[in-house]
């Protein structure tokens, strides 16, 4: 999808945050690239923040994006202040589903019109907000099929296992507890892997949170900014009381030294 998948964010937080929504190689109004893999998406990521020169960012990801997010605090953590994964994982579970491969067998137009009409009960829970559904059939529609092709393969092939053990950044993990695609049993997976994350499950919901549930994931977002903002001073404050305390000390040992030096000898 693209930029505008994002639109309940950038609508709904406009005087709490700053925020900045692209669209990757391939996708929305960006221009295709060669490669089209994790990594090769979360270079291009990694590029847009140093154009910006915005500094350390939280960067919000949702399902494929969250696990290009991995990616790019792995590889590049001075350019990363927070992770928020939505609806994300580190690896697929390998799935002979006998029904892909048969559809893989059917015409091109008819492959597209299954491939929708499945999209709908696969991305939302039974009850999904109608203008979401929109939103999303929408932009999958409006999606190059080319680009559709390369980010399956990319996500079959990816294994983030590793990049996410080595992690140590505040991460939030958001998951739908009706999650048909990345069952919340990934999501959970993924949080016992980052070892300074957190685990948010949302009731009810599907694969699609940041517009099936925009209240709740922008409440979520906020909350964990703000979490990062309040233990900034606190540790500003204690780096300046061990200073302080370092001073003290060392005056101290001084002090002690010239009453030393300063005694008669017997």
């Amino acid at each position: 999808m693209s930029a505008r998948s994002w639109a309940s964010q950038l609508q709904g937080l406009p005087g709490a945050l700053r925020m900045i929504a692209l669209d990757l190689p391939g996708h929305g109004e960006s221009e295709t690239a060669p490669g089209a893999s994790v990594d090769d998406y979360a270079a291009a990521a990694a590029d847009f923040l140093i154009a910006l020169d915005c500094g350390p960012v939280i960067v919000v990801g949702h399902s494929l994006g969250g696990s290009i997010a991995i990616a790019l605090a792995a590889r590049r953590p001075a350019l990363v202040r927070g992770l928020v994964l939505i609806a994300s994982c580190v690896k697929l579970p390998l799935v002979d589903s006998v029904g892909e491969r048969l559809v893989a067998y059917l015409p091109g137009p008819v492959r597209r019109l299954v491939f929708f009409s499945m999209a709908k009960k696969v991305l939302f829970a039974s009850e999904g907000p109608a203008d979401a559904i929109t939103i999303t059939m929408r932009e999958l529609r409006a999606c190059r099929p080319e680009t559709m092709l390369a980010d399956v393969r990319a996500a079959r092939a990816m294994d983030l296992t590793a990049h996410a053990a080595t992690l140590d950044v505040p991460t939030l993990v958001l998951t739908g507890s009706h999650d048909r695609l990345i069952p919340p049993a990934l999501a959970e997976r993924l949080s016992a892997l980052i070892r300074r994350s957190r685990l948010r499950v949302v009731d009810g919901a599907g694969h699609m949170l940041p517009l099936e549930a925009a209240g709740r994931v922008n409440r979520e977002i906020v909350m964990f900014v703000e979490s990062l903002a309040a233990a900034l001073p606190r540790s500003a404050a204690i780096d300046a009381g061990e200073r302080l305390f370092a001073r003290l000390f060392d005056w101290l040992a001084g002090f002690a030294r010239r009453l030393r030096g300063s005694s008669p000898q017997p």
